[in-house]
């Protein structure tokens, strides 16, 4: 399979870093993972014989310096119209308007390319749309890192629970407000425990998103649209963050209990609600094994009961796992269909 990766950050890196790692344990089993093009703000670096991971890691750290195959100028959209691929993987970050991700997402659907993103941005902004193209163009869209890196999500529901109905869904899906929780719970103020949380590396100093519960709302609507194949945006979300979420610690700490910000998507007949907000939760609770940046979710359905399933998160490393599982199947299905 010949792969275009569009964004060089710290997952797309790690993505490559992992490649590396499991290229000949890929080889045993039949696939051939080919980067032929990877694009990042400047440029795109292009052989269509398959660039060499680990030189294409230390000529981005050079800043492409004395790079003969780094075209600068050429954008993530002219590397999709112009280089020959099977499948684009798009990891540039997540924005409100969805751009320009939205746009390199489209563009890979307009040229027949099957898409794997962890990309959240495109996925709230035109959710019905993006599935749409990709069902007309008779392409894969996966996009297991969106919600929770690493956490079996879509991939479960897709192959273990097919037939079954969803009820209710909560999840702890933001790791930075975990850990800022968990550090609040020992006593910290909520600016003591962000400022670990970023000297910790698990807050970015543009925090607003994650603290405000804006990203965890975008992983609510990206995961409710997936099961009842709806088009809900963010607005459509109930969304409550930590700033002030002190006295609720306080208060549960009094009651042996623990805090958490927890994210819901309810089905009532025919009404689905959607909410994020800061929750008291009992010890005997699943959630209060949750701790710092570890994230977890909890499936209620119809006739299998209840289903949850938590994972621990240290790095962009998780991030990249499920962006390569949904590389290769992406890959193992088109080897079984000829």
């Amino acid at each position: 399979m010949r792969i275009q990766l569009i964004g060089l950050g710290n997952v797309g890196r790690s993505l490559l870093e992992l490649l590396s790692e499991e290229e000949q344990k890929l080889k045993v089993k039949g696939l051939d993972l080919k980067f032929v093009s990877i694009s990042d703000s400047k440029g795109t670096a292009v052989n269509e014989n398959g660039l060499k991971l680990s030189e294409v890691l230390k000529y981005k750290e050079l800043g492409w310096h004395d790079c003969n195959y780094y075209l600068k100028g050429c954008s993530a959209i002219d590397a999709i119209k112009d280089i020959s691929g099977d499948i684009v993987v798009e990891l540039t970050p997540s924005t409100i308007n969805g751009e320009p991700g939205l746009s390199h997402i489209k563009e890979a659907f307009m040229h027949k390319k099957h898409v794997v993103t962890a990309n959240k941005g495109p996925l709230v902004v035109a959710f019905k749309q993006l599935k749409n193209m990709a069902l007309e163009n008779n392409v894969y869209f996966l996009y297991e890192a969106t919600v929770a890196a690493h956490v079996p999500i879509f991939c479960l529901l897709s192959s273990c629970f097919i037939t079954d109905e969803i009820l209710r869904v909560e999840g702890i899906f933001n790791a930075t407000t975990n850990f800022i929780i968990s550090e609040m719970e020992k006593g910290f103020s909520f600016q003591e425990a962000l400022d670990k949380a970023i000297k910790a590396g698990w807050a970015e100093t543009n925090y607003a998103d994650d603290v405000d519960g804006i990203d965890a709302a975008r992983k609510v609507v990206i995961l409710a649209n997936t099961i009842y194949g709806q088009d809900f945006k963010l607005n459509d979300v109930k969304i409550e963050g930590i700033r002030n979420v002190e006295p609720l610690i306080v208060d549960a700490k009094k009651q042996g209990k623990r805090v958490k910000l927890l994210c819901e998507i309810v089905k009532e007949g025919d009404n689905i609600i959607l909410q994020v907000c800061p929750k008291m939760i009992s010890q005997d609770n699943p959630f209060s094994t949750v701790n710092y940046g570890d994230m977890a979710v909890k499936f209620y359905f119809k006739n299998s009961q209840e289903i949850f399933v938590s994972a621990k998160f240290v790095s962009p490393r998780q991030t990249a796992q499920a962006v390569l599982n949904d590389i290769v199947t992406i890959a193992l299905n088109k080897r079984c269909k000829g």
